[in-house]
């Protein structure tokens, strides 16, 4: 019998503050491939779609602001601050990082609950 998985994208409203930080946050910490790892026979091509679109506004990032986050998010005690980093940078499946910090998924979600609590207690 298959259990189902805990909800991982439900935020509860006294978390929405700090989740919308950690959001930002996640979007300047997370790495993105860059224009060396093209294959040479590409590396210059630029595709001429641009110019039929209309340009999409992309959010700004406030970086003091993300320094801060990351900061905090770095003094988390250690089985929270992997949750959190797997939560909104990493991703992927719940079944392995809940088998990495030897925690069941629902514990998992818990910690990542309360990591969030730590940082919305501290005044983030």
């Amino acid at each position: 019998m298959k259990r189902d998985l805990p909800d991982f994208f439900y935020v509860s409203n006294e978390h929405l503050a700090v989740h919308a930080r950690l959001e930002a946050w996640a979007n300047w910490v997370r790495v993105r491939p860059h224009g060396w790892q093209v294959t040479p026979m590409f590396k210059q091509y630029r595709s001429k779609a641009w110019q039929w679109e209309r340009p999409e506004p992309k959010p700004t990032l406030n970086i003091p602001e993300a320094v801060e986050m990351e900061k905090a998010v770095s003094l988390l005690p250690e089985k929270h601050r992997t949750a959190i980093r797997w939560n909104y940078v990493f991703g992927g499946s719940p079944v392995g990082i809940a088998r990495d910090l030897a925690v069941t998924k629902e514990r998992l979600l818990e910690l990542v609950n309360e990591g969030r609590s730590m940082l919305r207690n501290r005044g983030l």
